[in-house]
């Protein structure tokens, strides 16, 4: 059955090659589909070059199916449009784009961290993913610069974001799991299709932020249906019982009310904020979470103190080069054996790189935030003579969704790992770079 179900998604990706305006829609939904891991063989045999690289699910099919289009449309390009080019001209723009550079510096300082590396093995293996997913943005960038997908990412995100969000209220209303109820149950959290529920809500975080973006440019049928969606999000947001998540909300919807200072958004925050309050004061498990992480934030989280403190010394021990790419977890069942108490992957993205890839690997990290934030001034300001002017103003909306997206993966990932190994960032990357030289044609 197992190997059915397999056959038949690999049908689904011919038929998405085909119609390749429907692969980026697939990749979306597959991510989150976690739970897909259940349906399809396990490959033991690869697990031997790290922890799960063996499991099979719909988010890595996809995601290879991707890159495999873009590797073949790559290979037969010749001459595309004088204006959105053909696939290696995608290539050659995101080589020039500073967003890939700088990603692109950060990996290839971590291919030659395997010179020093704790685990080589594990170094290898981290820069053979880092770099496919360099390829999966590359990708992207060509599907939504050629193939008409402005719109697509977006409305797919608070799509899919709006239909977990779905299971996820489900769950916490009848209190039945559709998976792993052994794990969250006794904790009434709530993890829809996810392995770990933090990445849920950090998936509710991008849909919220698609959801209220695309409802700027919409009719009022299309507004009220944004509402419902939204609100949907956000309940299940705060079902997912992540404390990350809830602080993240809040301030990229201050961020929000920030650089879009519209009345609209200042009453919806206002009223998110209101909502998310009472919401915290009615439920007796919401409020005992949100008290754990103002009275005792380290107490609450104890994995993560030890783990910070040793990814601390790890940097005071290698301040310049770091223990190599992909070390973190090596050193932790080593070297820092005697104080692990629990997990041993590092779960605060900044001291990741800074225990890896020490100060140079926390300079590349720092000129990627310079690029990524440089130009929002500059947009912000045609943003505003676009409305006093009556001219088009979604490449510019757009724009901020995915810079506040990946801002929230950021801050997220302070608390819950995985930030360039995170393919929503990839995605996105893909996505803002070629908003970015849409609106130059514009």
């Amino acid at each position: 059955m197992l190997w059915a179900l397999l056959f038949m998604t690999i049908v689904a990706v011919g038929w998405g090659w085909k119609n390749s305006r429907y692969l980026l829609p697939l990749l979306i939904l597959g991510l989150p589909l976690e739970i897909s891991r259940t349906w399809f063989p396990h490959m033991l045999i690869l697990d031997k070059f790290g922890e799960f690289v063996g499991v099979i699910y719909l988010g890595r099919i996809f995601t290879l199916a991707v890159i495999a289009y873009y590797i073949f449309s790559l290979l037969r390009s010749r001459t595309g449009d004088q204006f959105l080019g053909n696939a290696r001209d995608s290539l050659v723009e995101t080589i020039r784009s500073p967003l890939f550079i700088a990603l692109g510096s950060y990996i290839i300082w971590g291919a030659v961290s395997v010179i020093w590396s704790v685990d080589r093995l594990a170094t290898i293996v981290g820069v053979a993913r880092l770099t496919l997913l360099w390829v999966l943005g590359v990708a992207v960038y060509d599907l939504v610069k050629r193939r008409g997908g402005l719109m697509t990412v977006p409305v797919t995100f608070a799509a899919v974001s709006s239909f977990l969000a779905g299971i996820g209220v489900y769950e916490l209303l009848s209190k039945h799991y559709i998976w792993l109820a052994e794990i969250y149950q006794d904790h009434y959290r709530f993890n829809a299709t996810f392995v770990d529920a933090n990445i849920y809500a950090r998936f509710l975080l991008i849909g919220c932020l698609a959801t209220a973006i695309l409802m700027f440019e919409a009719t009022r049928r299309g507004r009220l249906i944004g509402a419902l969606a939204l609100a949907l999000q956000l309940v299940a947001l705060l079902g997912t019982g992540s404390r990350v998540g809830w602080v993240v909300m809040i301030i990229v919807a201050l961020g929000l009310a920030a650089l879009i200072p519209r009345r609209a958004v200042i009453v919806s925050i206002l009223a998110f904020l209101t909502f998310l309050g009472l919401s915290i004061l009615l439920n007796p498990e919401l409020h005992t979470r949100v008290l754990s992480l103002t009275q005792d934030f380290w107490a609450a989280s104890s994995e993560r103190r030890y783990l910070v403190t040793s990814g601390i010394h790890m940097f005071t021990q290698h301040p310049l080069l770091g223990i190599g790419l992909a070390g973190f977890q090596h050193a932790m069942v080593t070297t820092y054996s005697s104080v692990m108490t629990g997990v041993s992957l590092s779960h605060t993205a900044l001291i990741t790189t800074a225990a890896e890839l020490g100060s140079i690997g926390l300079a590349i990290l720092v000129f990627f935030f310079v690029v990524l934030y440089g130009r929002l001034p500059k947009a912000l300001q045609n943003l505003r003579f676009a409305n006093q002017q009556f001219h088009a103003t979604r490449h510019y909306y757009f724009e901020i969704f995915a810079i506040l997206a990946i801002t929230a993966i950021f801050m997220s990932a302070q608390g819950e790992g995985r930030f360039f190994e995170d393919p929503y960032l990839w995605i996105l990357i893909g996505y803002l770079t070629a908003v970015r030289d849409l609106k130059k044609i514009s």
